[in-house]
């Protein structure tokens, strides 16, 4: 069998890099890890040695034979057929892959709906440089705020193009998301309304602001339609669709947002 970087499915083969990967993720014994785009089943041979259970999800039809073959008779090993962005994904407490890099960004958008403990991905290292960028910098885009507001983010180390087969055209690096768990109260809100992107903004803030009264937000319809007016975001950002916000609509939320807080903590 043949993988083809062409089709992005360079496969990594180097056992230094894989046990860089897997450890990177913090897994334990009792741990279910989740691996997206197992391929050959390298990084996947790696885990079932390190948890309690790994499920392995491929897409790509060529892979099945392989995967099914080698791991047959590895009872903690399940290889399930599927796209892993549409697909149900079971629960899990790590995430450790090198899953293709045309679905990484949806990829970190569906894991911020989960609950896990951390995600080990080998990702191109222009997206580490975003993921890792701070407000204000040239790298720092929508995906970085929003990848912020759910995750603590830090580069592991680069991967050498050598440690696969065959070697990839872009530079590669580990990297290890962990879920935040520690969130100032509007960032909160930022969060609700970020995973409600089917709803227009206005509705979507004002649910999340609702959600969060407890922490100083409005607890009403009338209370929160007030605040929101007071952001000044105007009607061409509330009218929209939360998943069709540009960069400078989110940018101008959290920032509305993340003064009204300030006002609140001065007072």
């Amino acid at each position: 069998m043949t993988a083809e970087s062409a089709l992005d499915e360079q496969q990594l083969i180097d056992p230094t890099a894989i046990d860089a990967l897997i450890e990177a993720s913090g897994i334990r014994p009792t741990d279910t890890a989740l691996e997206i785009g197992p391929g050959t089943g390298n990084i996947t041979s790696g885990l079932a040695g390190r948890a309690s259970k790994v499920i392995a999800i491929e897409k790509n039809e060529k892979f099945m034979p392989l995967l099914r073959d080698r791991f047959s008779d590895v009872a903690n090993v399940e290889v399930v057929m599927g796209d892993a962005l549409t697909i149900y994904l079971p629960a899990f407490d790590v995430l450790v892959s090198n899953p293709p890099y045309a679905i990484m960004e949806a990829l970190i958008h569906r894991l911020e709906r989960m609950k896990f403990r951390a995600a080990s991905l080998v990702v191109p290292s222009t997206l580490a440089k975003t993921l890792m960028a701070k407000r204000g910098e040239p790298d720092y885009t929508k995906l970085t705020l929003e990848t912020h507001l759910f995750y603590d983010v830090e580069i592991v180390s680069e991967v050498k193009p050598e440690s696969y087969h065959p070697e990839p055209k872009t530079e590669t690096s580990i990297v290890v998301l962990r879920r935040k768990v520690e969130l100032k109260p509007f960032e909160g809100v930022m969060r609700v309304v970020l995973r409600q992107g089917d709803k227009k903004m206005e509705n979507a803030l004002r649910e999340a602001m609702i959600a969060a009264s407890s922490m100083g937000f409005p607890s009403t319809k009338r209370a929160a339609n007030e605040a929101i007016n007071e952001l000044g975001l105007g009607d061409a950002i509330l009218e929209k669709r939360v998943a069709r916000l540009s960069f400078g609509d989110i940018s101008l939320v959290y920032e509305g947002l993340e003064k009204r807080q300030t006002k609140q903590d001065v007072a």
